[in-house]
């Protein structure tokens, strides 16, 4: 029960960006890049989550990388290729 009340909780406290490409110093990723390209540009993620479709099947990866203090950066991997990407960043208010 404590599970359910956090995933409302948690959604309430972040900003969710989604976008085509995120700068990495110089650098730019952008949906279609491949996963290597991903981990040579961000290095390997803090936390990688299955993503499945409606029944159950694997499809890819979500993998969560931390950029700064309340800044987390979400990069889903479909077929070895970026799918999307999520800027999420905490609401201190």
């Amino acid at each position: 029960m404590r599970r359910l009340l956090l995933v409302p909780l948690l959604a309430l406290s972040l900003n969710v960006f989604a976008s085509d490409t995120l700068r990495v110093g110089q650098q730019v990723l952008s949906v279609g890049d491949t996963a290597v390209r991903t981990i040579d540009l961000l290095g390997t993620p803090a936390y990688k989550e299955p993503v499945e479709n409606t029944f159950g099947a694997y499809r890819g990866e979500r993998w969560q990388y931390r950029r700064d203090q309340g800044h987390v950066v979400v990069v889903t991997i479909i077929a070895g290729k970026v799918a999307a990407i999520e800027d999420h960043t905490e609401n201190h208010g």
